[in-house]
Formats: C-alpha cells, sequence, structure tokens
C-alpha cells in the first residue's frame, strides 16, 4: 500500500527584524521592567487560564508600551510575505496579540498548539521575536516545530520537529495549529537579566 502523503511544515525565519538601536531599546525595556513580570498560565479547554508549573514555566509582561505599536506595524508590513511564505490563505487581521515572554533556568513549555481552545481559537498565525544580552548567556529554549494533522480537534504531530534555536534578533511564523515545544532553557547565573526573552504573539483572523 502507498505510503500516505505527509503535510509539509510551512514556516518563516525573518533575520534582522529589527534595527539595532530598537533591539538594544527593547532589552533595555525589559531590564527595566523585571519587577512587572508575571508567572505566565495555561489556558483550558474552555479559556480559563491557570499556572501549571508542569506544564509551562516562564514569566510574562503584557503592556509592551511604545513596542506594541512596533511590532504590529512591522508586521503587518511583511504580512502579504508572511503569508505566501507559509503556504497561509489571505485573511483580514482582526487584531494582533502580542506579550513579552522571560525564561530563565528550568523554565520550559510542553508540546501545544496556540488556538485549540474556544476563546483563542481565532489565532491563525503564530510569530515569535527572540532578544538576549550578548554573548548569549543561556543554553536550550530551542521551539521545536512539527508538521501537524488533525484527527476531529485532536492535533497529531507527524514526524520528526523542526528544531529551531533562539538566534538574536530572529522573528519566526507559523500556522497557529501546528503541534510546538520551547525546551528547557538554562543560564550559568540565574539572573533576570542572562534569560531568554521573546515578543510573542498571534495573528486573529
Amino acid at each position: 500500500m502507498a505510503n500516505e502523503a505527509q503535510p509539509a511544515l510551512s514556516y518563516w525565519l525573518l533575520d534582522e527584524f529589527l534595527v539595532a538601536q530598537e533591539w538594544n531599546s527593547l532589552l533595555q525595556f525589559t531590564f527595566d521592567r523585571a519587577a512587572s513580570f508575571a508567572q505566565t498560565g495555561v489556558l483550558s479547554a474552555n479559556g480559563a487560564s491557570a499556572i501549571d508549573p508542569t506544564y509551562r514555566k516562564s514569566r510574562v509582561l503584557f503592556e509592551l508600551e511604545g513596542f506594541g505599536p512596533l511590532f504590529v506595524d512591522r508586521i503587518m508590513r511583511f504580512l502579504p510575505q508572511v503569508l505566501r511564505r507559509i503556504n497561509y490563505p489571505w485573511f483580514p487581521v482582526r487584531h494582533v496579540e502580542l506579550q513579552l515572554t522571560e525564561s530563565n533556568t528550568g523554565d520550559f513549555f510542553r508540546v501545544h498548539s496556540d488556538n485549540h481552545s474556544n476563546a483563542v481559537r481565532s489565532r491563525a498565525v503564530t510569530f515569535v521575536y527572540y532578544y538576549h544580552r550578548e554573548p548569549k548567556p543561556f543554553q536550550g529554549g530551542e521551539l521545536n516545530l512539527w508538521a501537524t494533522r488533525y484527527e476531529g480537534d485532536t492535533p497529531i504531530a507527524e514526524g520528526e520537529p523542526r528544531v529551531i534555536p533562539p538566534a538574536q534578533n530572529q522573528m519566526i511564523f507559523f500556522p497557529s495549529e501546528y503541534l510546538h515545544e520551547v525546551r528547557p532553557v538554562h543560564s550559568a547565573s540565574g539572573q533576570f537579566a542572562d534569560s531568554r526573552f521573546t515578543v510573542n504573539g498571534w495573528l486573529h483572523r
């Protein structure tokens, strides 16, 4: 019997998403607000958020101030190219959801998709922007990304994951229905400034 075709894995890595002055300012903004980060929650199927350190460990900041409009404007400029590169049909973006996430030693996020809950079903495209101090002060924190098929509402990972290390000033875009995980982070110092930082979010249809 012939092998069934495997779903393709479509994503786009965009280098140098911000100019040097912008990402340096973002890094300083992050340092200045270290005390404002809160533990990251996990969404249940009904949309409720709860802290579950066995499934996800990191800290999050939702108020990006002037960096919010900067990211939205930059992403929307790239939107036609993003959708073409990830083989995603055109859609009008109703809302751009943004957050800033900090991950340090022992932090991770187990395998999940980003639009499994009814509360976030409108998430269509996921994006993750990476930045950190130089030289890179942590290890790990890779993004594992799977081609994904669905049986009803159940996502099924296909084959081996594509492993994407967090690279300075790089943005990745991929469909929000893809299964993915963040591998554990290790920082030798354990200091906030030596964390893995991301601006991550979603384009809602």
